[in-house]
């Protein structure tokens, strides 16, 4: 079973229940990035999918948070662009996937993904980390 958490109303949506039997899937809709954190925690999760731009919480730090207090925890992020470099890097490079909105239909692969140790990102992401990389630009 593959505990998730969803943060964000539209996501629901994109996860067919049907024929996924072993997704737990909780959708919490949180004021605070403190109680965010309670509410993954209580639910054991194993990957939280969050919306990239969310009313009352930054993400982008809750995603940072989760990895600090919650290592157990994968991160996959619903992007409404695609993200860049500034983006992974202020999650402080711990989103483990980011979902384009082209790829939205592949949410449900992703997390199994993610569960099983992979990271799913753009293609041309992972090419400007490598370009960041090689030129000495770590964050």
């Amino acid at each position: 079973m593959i505990n998730v958490v969803v943060l964000g109303l539209s996501i629901p949506s994109l996860i067919n229940v049907a024929g996924n039997e072993d997704l737990n899937i909780t959708v919490i809709d949180p004021d605070t990035i403190d109680s965010a954190v309670l509410e993954i925690k209580a639910a054991n999760t194993d990957i939280t999918v969050l919306e990239q731009h969310h009313d009352r919480i930054n993400t982008d730090i809750l995603c940072l948070i989760l990895a600090t207090n919650l290592p157990q925890n994968q991160t996959i992020i619903l992007s409404d662009q695609t993200p860049d470099f500034e983006q992974l890097k202020a999650t402080g490079f711990r989103a483990r996937g980011y979902i384009t909105p082209s790829q939205h239909d592949k949410l449900v692969k992703a997390i199994r993904a993610v569960h099983d140790g992979e990271a799913w990102l753009p293609r041309r992401l992972v090419a400007d980390m490598l370009n960041h990389f090689a030129a000495g630009d770590l964050g």
